[in-house]
């Protein structure tokens, strides 16, 4: 059986009706979909969901119980062919392999999974039940192209605001000072050729610096570069919370893209 860790989506989620009285009217057809988290990136993709024919909120799981519940166990008793977790590291450790045993998960919190014992759990729970675990977000391309090798290497060079002092090693040992800095960056090492075969740069740009993710991937196949850079404060959605909506999007286009 194939590794359920992915870039792209793997099994196609059910299609059920949610109990929850907010949203009755939902159709048949509708894509239910539980969210952990209402954060900064939380809000925004509820919000998209809400708003995007299609697609319908089961539940929503966060802390204080805002805006549904905290009840761990009435969150996991509705129905939902999607669970999206945005609340970071710690929330992937604790619901993670509950959520897997159900249906797809969507993460962007790929650092957790930097833990060697933890990633083998979560692909033996989603080989058992055939579903896909989802790391966001895709930044860099050639990721998934080629099959791992050992002479594949991947760089990135990361800076963004507020980061702390600069840094430069192995993705392994800088996942374990900067959990929350690094999930995009883990992602595509899982995806790609490996914890141990991606090394970093972080660099912090200040207070109103710009996010900055630059990338060389060298592989058999080909060498690829990429940048992209995301200023702070000037856009009204999280980049992370775009790319889950653009993902969300293309559940129901019938051209896609890669």
């Amino acid at each position: 059986m194939p590794d359920p860790i992915s870039m792209r989506i793997g099994h196609p989620s059910v299609r059920v009706k949610a109990n929850w009285a907010q949203f009755e009217g939902a159709d048949l057809a509708d894509q239910l979909i539980s969210v952990i988290g209402a954060g900064s990136i939380g809000q925004q993709v509820i919000g998209f969901i809400g708003k995007t024919p299609g697609f319908s909120i089961s539940r929503i799981l966060t802390k204080n119980g805002t805006p549904d519940t905290a009840d761990t166990e009435l969150f996991f008793t509705e129905p939902a062919g999607l669970f999206i977790e945005t609340a970071g590291p710690s929330a992937l450790r604790k619901f993670g392999a509950r959520a897997l045993a159900v249906a797809e998960l969507w993460t962007v919190s790929a650092s957790a999974l930097a833990d060697d014992s933890f990633r083998q759990q979560l692909i033996e729970v989603g080989n058992k039940h055939g579903n896909v675990l989802r790391l966001f977000s895709p930044w860099i391309p050639g990721i998934g192209h080629d099959k791992k090798n050992p002479s594949h290497r991947l760089h990135i060079r990361q800076s963004g605001p507020q980061i702390g002092d600069n840094w430069a090693g192995s993705l392994r040992e800088a996942v374990l000072q900067f959990p929350d800095d690094l999930n995009s960056a883990t992602a595509a090492a899982l995806c790609g050729p490996g914890i141990d075969a991606t090394s970093i740069e972080l660099i912090d740009t200040g207070p109103s610096g710009a996010y900055r993710f630059e990338a060389v991937l060298s592989t058999k196949f080909g060498r690829f570069e990429s940048c992209a850079e995301f200023m702070a404060g000037s856009s009204d959605i999280h980049p992370t919370a775009a790319a889950i909506e653009s993902a969300l999007r293309n559940e129901r286009r019938t051209i896609q893209y890669g």
